[in-house]
């Protein structure tokens, strides 16, 4: 029997659960996955998380490490090889700044509506989406790639020329749009490059296997090069 050291409480359109997995797959960790519905929580969920939110690590001490921000902190203090946290006191800033900048900005204008609209509304609710929200997260989706693309001009990575867990969360985000057929570079060549560099590494391969009930991939979702 498969002993597994970790197990993953997550949603597969929750993009700090995404983030985790592609952390536990960078280091080869074993894992167990936990679905959770986290609009209808079951009472076990809540015994370990009573505010419900996602994900949850539990390591394996059977002890859980609950929200992005502490299985961020557990990875780091765990001196991993290869080390994913910036060099100097300038990095790591940068990288907590960025890290805030998806866990809130870039969830609450672009993420938050577009997976209420385009999931939550039509799969649990089974009403009709609001497509004035969907265009206004859009147009949101379009100042933030244009930001990230003038990040990525003089580097290779977000922060640095070397990958970090910026690198990670950010792409764990922009694949869920990217699942839903709603990521689009345009003109931003820098960005493009930057993500199929990171849905091209085998730690991906999990997350391009996803399939929502109710919900299918987008026919390019699978690819790492279109």
């Amino acid at each position: 029997m498969k002993k597994y050291m970790y197990t993953l409480h997550h949603y597969y359109l929750c993009p700090s659960s995404r983030f985790v997995r592609l952390i536990l797959e960078e280091y080869k960790f074993k894992y167990a996955l936990q679905l959770e519905n986290y609009w209808k929580p079951q009472k076990d969920f809540l015994k370990i998380n009573p505010a419900g939110h996602l994900p949850i690590l539990v390591n394996e001490e059977n002890y859980p490490i609950i929200g992005s921000n502490a299985c961020l902190e557990y990875f780091k203090d765990s001196n991993l090889n290869p080390d994913l946290v910036g060099e100097n006191y300038k990095d790591k800033a940068e990288i907590y700044r960025l890290y805030y900048w998806f866990e809130t900005l870039f969830k609450k204008e672009v993420l938050d509506p577009i997976i209420y609209e385009k999931v939550f509304s039509r799969v649990v609710e089974n009403i009709t989406p609001n497509s004035s929200n969907i265009r206004a997260a859009i147009q949101n989706l379009g100042f933030h790639i244009n930001y990230f693309d003038y990040l990525l001009k003089n580097q290779d990575y977000l922060v640095t020329n070397n990958l970090t867990y910026l690198d990670f969360l950010a792409s764990a985000n922009l694949s869920i749009l990217d699942y839903l057929g709603l990521l689009s570079f345009e003109n931003n060549n820098n960005i493009k490059d930057w993500y199929f560099k990171l849905k091209s590494r085998p730690s991906f391969k999990t997350l391009l296997k996803d399939q929502i009930v109710g919900l299918n991939p987008d026919e390019k979702y699978k690819f790492v090069d279109i």
